[in-house]
This record gives structure tokens, sequence and C-alpha cells, in this order.
């Protein structure tokens, strides 16, 4: 039995659990990959084939659903959940997701609150679709639709906030997104939630190996 030893508590630890839920309806949304993936103003068209009275093809307008290594790129290139922006001349569209002013809750001092920021980020020339759809707006519709009123971790829900224009410098410009999110007992249950993943082999091994870590730093000399 390890003694003296305090599991955390807080509600940073919903951070990682709301990223997963984030990430995981990104995953789910195909028009959302599209508009991420595709550059040009067809990122949102069916592909189909145009082909001439004798059956030949002669032009390909719109794209296919992504396959797994394209949805795979997404997570290393367009999608960033480090507030640091490495601008790839092959990307040219980018979400990033922050978390951002944790404040305690005004009737549960015990909970805490905090914004959720998105971050869409496009090349000026991305910016236009078919129809006078605009890249940026359209990619925000998703994440709403997606996300708003929809309850994350802990209580309460992930609220609309509000919407500005940004703009980074005369190539990059978007919009950024923020959603408050509320967090109570869930996240003291996150460790216990995570113990419980373990089997009782695994458990005891990581036991054994915090005692032995433990053991073998207090007998080292401290000058």
């Amino acid at each position: 039995m390890i003694k003296n030893y305090r599991e955390p508590q807080s509600s940073f630890m919903s951070v990682e659990k709301d990223l997963t839920i984030i990430t995981g309806k990104i995953m789910e949304n195909k028009r959302l990959q599209r508009l991420l993936y595709y550059t040009d103003q067809y990122a949102l068209k069916r592909e189909s084939i145009i082909k001439d009275n004798k059956g030949k093809e002669i032009q390909r307008i719109g794209h296919p659903d992504l396959n797994e290594n394209q949805k795979a790129e997404l997570f290393s290139k367009n999608i960033k959940i480090v507030p640091k922006l490495y601008v790839d001349g092959s990307v040219l569209t980018y979400i990033i997701i922050t978390f951002d002013n944790f404040t305690t809750n005004a009737t549960n001092p015990e909970f805490r609150d905090n914004i959720v920021t998105f971050d869409i980020i496009c090349h000026f020339d991305q910016w236009q679709l078919e129809d006078f759809q605009l890249r940026p707006y359209r990619i925000a519709a998703e994440l709403d639709t997606m996300l708003n009123n929809q309850k994350l971790t802990g209580i309460g829900l992930f609220q609309f906030l509000g919407c500005n224009q940004i703009i980074l410098t005369d190539e990059f410009a978007g919009l950024t997104l923020m959603y408050s999110a509320i967090h109570g007992g869930e996240d003291k249950n996150y460790n216990k939630d995570q113990r419980d993943l373990l089997s009782p082999i695994d458990e005891q091994q990581y036991i054994d190996d915090f005692n032995e870590t433990f053991n073998k730093d207090s007998k080292r000399k401290h000058y």
C-alpha cells in the first residue's frame, strides 16, 4: 500500500477528457474533415466524373470522403492542441483548440468553470467555396452544431459565448469561437476511473513499481 500519497483531484483533470470528446466528434464529421483537408472550392462537393459523348472522362469535380490515413494527417497537421501555429506550405486551414480563463464556479466553489476556444485559421486563397460560402464560417457552423449545448464532463453544458474575426497576417485570417464549460464531480473520479480500467495484475504492478522507485529514492544520500 502506498502511504502519504494523495491523488490529484482538480478541474484541470477534465481537459484531456474534453479534448478526447471534441476530437472524437471531429473524427465523426465528414464535412468538417473535408473542409480541413481539401483546399479548393469544391471541398464539400461529392466526387463526380464528367464524360464526353464517347464515355471518356474529361473532368473530375469534388472529392471522396477521407480515408483513415488522411484522417490521421488532420491531427498532425491541421488540428492543433498546443497554442503554436507552424504554417506548413501544403496545409492552409487550421483549428487550434485551447483551454483558458479557469475561474471558481459562482454557486459552487468546489467546481471550476473555463472557456474553450477554437481558432479557425485559413489562408485567404482558401476562404471562398461554392455558392458564396466562406470556409471559416462553414467550419464554425460545423463546430457549433456539434458542440453547442452538448454535455461534456462534470456538470453543466458546453455553451456558446461568442465569435470574433481574427486577422493574423496579410495571408491568414479566420474566426475565434468561444464556449463556456462547467466541470464538477466527474473530475474527482478521473483517477478512480483510470484505475478501474486496469486489471488487478496491472494495478498491483503499478503499486510495486511505485514502491520500488520510492524506496530506492529514499535510500539515496541527500546533501
